[in-house]
């Protein structure tokens, strides 16, 4: 789930095996238009999983894909078209597997891939290090991810809290060692250890989905492992470099078929409720934390759906407030399960780097309500072989304020805000004041459009306006010369509050307008761009 066109909802992307994959456009939350031939993807290959990310910060998301015995997809984004460019950009090597995290392992600005390789015999996997913003080269072997496993899936997270990526990968079969797992530790000079048997996480089961994420809000990131051939296990980060496995006492220690896993929000009460996706016949699982203690709820719900269920994606489509569930089913229809949400309330962000990867993927935010303090990271890659939206999700109960929201950008930035108004969709620019990107359920009486903020800018502005029943919206950049630029909105939308982003990284200085239509409604504004 990933917004391809900057229109400010999660549009789906999916990759089939041997069948033509998908590009689904959001229709402003009302519904998805499959546009897949329109943005030029004409793929019909044996696709086995996907992520997303700007690897070239020119503020499109690109989506990387992993296939059987072929080469690996990269998808460059033009804004209006996915483009593959893998050959010229050094990554087309022929690929055994679909785990994709994207991430900034030495934290300098460009964002990198490490790539799984699985099958029999094991393999050896890929980190291909972003070496100008178009081409990749592959480290693995000198920075240390020496291990040939047959590896099902990655994920990435800051486990020890030191600002470095660290990555978990689950395997079928590793050689050489009794455990199936391997933990690399980012070592912040380039290279990573195996530190897998010293941290205490060891299994022997084929670990086909790893999910990190902070269940009990102490402030370490935790790990839930789904297996296809044993218990699956959680990992209750311990603080001190070491795990120990609380499934058993957690009620999260399924045993039978499990192919991914993702951690989420679903009830906005401050703690993360846990999906399990489930091989055929066994019904999957969605956990509800209470405490550290977690409920079934699939059927209560209207989920647990019972067909081979291999793949989840975690996003706000709908920019409610509360998370929505994309499940990819193998052989069968997926689902889009839509969250009816409740009365509590929530706050999310999307971030956008400067200095960091424009995908601010590493990012870590933190928010405390009252006695209540939280963590999220911001992921390229989740669920085994997909990935959840960029789009930073909280949900903080009954609170009415956020007392302060923190986030450590992966350049060393840190910023800290206070006094955050809940129930807003948040843009922030690295380096920046924070933006409010408002998609409130309020329907407004009337049409308007808002100075843009900030102005003057450099590259980066947002654009608010309000739409007072349903019809065409178009929203149009001009130069001072009355010629047509950019069109930042050209379609259908129903009534309600918008913001947009203009990024003007490829204009020159100078006056532009900004032209707002819909229904009998016509606006213009001005703004100044400095660089």
């Amino acid at each position: 789930m990933a917004d391809v066109n900057n229109d400010g909802w999660l549009d789906i992307f999916l990759v089939n095996n041997n069948t033509p994959s998908r590009l689904w456009i959001n229709n402003a939350g009302s519904g998805f238009t499959e546009s897949s031939t329109t943005w030029g993807i004409n793929i019909n290959c044996p696709g086995r999983g996907c992520s997303a990310a700007d690897y070239n910060n020119d503020g499109f998301i690109d989506i990387m894909i992993g296939n059987w015995q072929t080469p690996i997809m990269l998808l460059k984004n033009t804004g209006t078209y996915l483009m593959e460019v893998a050959p010229g950009a050094g990554v087309n090597f022929t690929s055994y597997g679909g785990s994709i995290n994207w991430i900034d392992y030495d934290r300098d600005g460009k964002i990198d891939v490490f790539f799984a390789n699985d099958g029999m015999p094991p393999r050896y996997s890929f980190l291909f290090k972003n070496n100008n913003l178009t081409s990749f080269t592959n480290v693995a072997y000198s920075s240390g991810i020496t291990d040939s496993a047959s590896i099902l899936c990655l994920a990435a997270a800051d486990f020890n809290n030191d600002g470095y990526p660290d990555v978990f990968a689950g395997s079928q079969s590793h050689p050489g060692s009794p455990f199936t797992a391997m933990l690399y530790k980012n070592n912040g000079n380039g290279t990573f250890t195996n530190v897998a048997e010293a941290s205490q996480l060891q299994t022997n089961y084929y670990t086909w989905g790893a999910e990190w994420g902070d269940y009990n809000n102490d402030g370490f990131m935790d790990l839930y492992l789904a297996s296809t051939n044993g218990f699956n296990q959680l990992y209750k980060n311990n603080g001190n470099g070491t795990f120990t496995d609380v499934a058993v006492t957690a009620g999260v220690n399924d045993q039978g078929q499990s192919y991914s896993c993702g951690w989420a929000d679903i009830d906005n009460d401050g703690d993360l409720d846990l999906y399990v996706a489930k091989g055929q016949g066994y019904p999957d699982k969605m956990y509800r934390n209470d405490n550290g203690v977690f409920t079934d709820i699939s059927a209560s719900i209207g989920m647990g759906d019972v067909r081979h269920s291999s793949c989840i994606s975690w996003g706000d489509f709908d920019n409610d407030g509360f998370l929505d569930l994309y499940l990819n089913n193998n052989g069968s229809e997926n689902r889009l399960y839509r969250n009816s949400g409740n009365s509590n309330k929530w706050i999310e962000m999307r971030l956008i780097g400067t200095n960091s990867n424009r995908s601010a993927i590493g990012a870590r935010v933190r928010i405390k309500t009252g006695s209540l303090s939280q963590i999220r990271e911001v992921e390229g890659g989740s669920g085994g072989k997909g990935q959840n939206s960029l789009v930073v999700h909280f949900g903080i109960g009954t609170a009415t304020i956020i007392d302060s929201l923190f986030v450590r950008w992966p350049s060393g930035l840190q910023q800290t805000f206070v006094n955050v108004t809940p129930d807003i969709i948040y843009n922030l620019t690295e380096g920046q004041p924070l933006g409010v990107n408002n998609y409130s359920n309020n329907i407004p009486e009337k049409f308007s459009l808002s100075q843009n903020y900030p102005n003057p800018f450099n590259p980066i502005t947002n654009i608010k306006y309000q739409v007072a029943k349903t019809g065409l919206v178009t929203l149009k950049v001009f130069d001072i010369l009355g010629n047509e630029v950019k069109t930042l909105v050209n379609e259908k939308k129903p009534a309600g509050n918008y913001e947009i982003m203009f990024d003007a990284a490829s204009y020159p200085s100078g006056v532009y307008f900004y032209k707002l239509t819909s229904d009998n409604y016509s606006e213009t504004k001005k703004m100044v761009l400095i660089k």
